[in-house]
């Protein structure tokens, strides 16, 4: 491995002549980075939300006797479930955060909406489910290496499939009016254009009816 270092490296080796470590050699380091960390060290803790994510409730329960803790659920996570999470942190939050409330666990929603002008409203529908059905096959695919029509299927039912109008009734429908939606747009989705698109008709066609925000 020595023959992919340049001259001028070489000549920076420095040979430890220590007799039980006589033919090591220490190695300059080619490039000194910063040391880095996934968190933070010094910032302001009043501003600090902490999530766990898991939806095992001994999970939740353990890591708010320390401190108020959300919960991140994934876009598969069943509604029932959901609904079962929300009930169990009721009773465990941590009480310096307040009373629990539903905004403290974000529904990740997958959208997959097509406003196509140049489409009717089922072509419009039927190329979202098209692309939807596509995406989670990719992504059941990449994760199990198998796939299962059924997951695929409950997946979909999750996500936020169709035409505008549609998605505006899938989210009246299976939404509690206080959920906080963390919308992904791009899922397996590289058209930028696409996606901001899609972006701007749920701001202006969902959203905007519903008298709600974006997050």
């Amino acid at each position: 491995w020595l023959e992919t270092l340049d001259l001028a490296h070489i000549s920076n080796l420095k040979v430890n002549t220590s007799p039980s470590l006589a033919k090591s050699i220490e190695v300059p380091r080619r490039w000194d980075f910063q040391r880095t960390g996934v968190i933070p060290f010094s910032y302001p803790k009043q501003l600090l939300e902490l999530y766990v994510g898991s939806h095992d409730p001994k999970a939740q329960k353990f890591a708010n006797e320390f401190l108020p803790c959300g919960v991140f659920n994934l876009s598969i996570t069943p509604g029932a479930e959901i609904e079962r999470t929300h009930q169990h942190l009721q009773q465990c939050f941590n009480t310096s955060g307040g009373a629990w409330s539903r905004s403290h666990m974000p529904r990740t929603v997958l959208v997959f909406l097509n406003n196509n002008p140049k489409l009717s409203s089922s072509q419009q529908s039927l190329a979202a489910r098209e692309q939807a059905d596509k995406a989670l096959r990719a992504y059941w695919t990449a994760l199990e290496g198998t796939i299962d029509p059924k997951r695929i299927q409950n997946a979909t039912e999750n996500a936020l499939v169709g035409n505008s109008q549609e998605v505006l009734d899938q989210v009246r429908e299976r939404f509690h009016h206080e959920d906080r939606l963390m919308l992904w747009f791009d899922f397996f989705n590289h058209n930028n254009a696409e996606v901001i698109e899609s972006m701007r008709a749920f701001a202006e066609k969902v959203a905007k009816p519903l008298q709600t925000k974006m997050c």
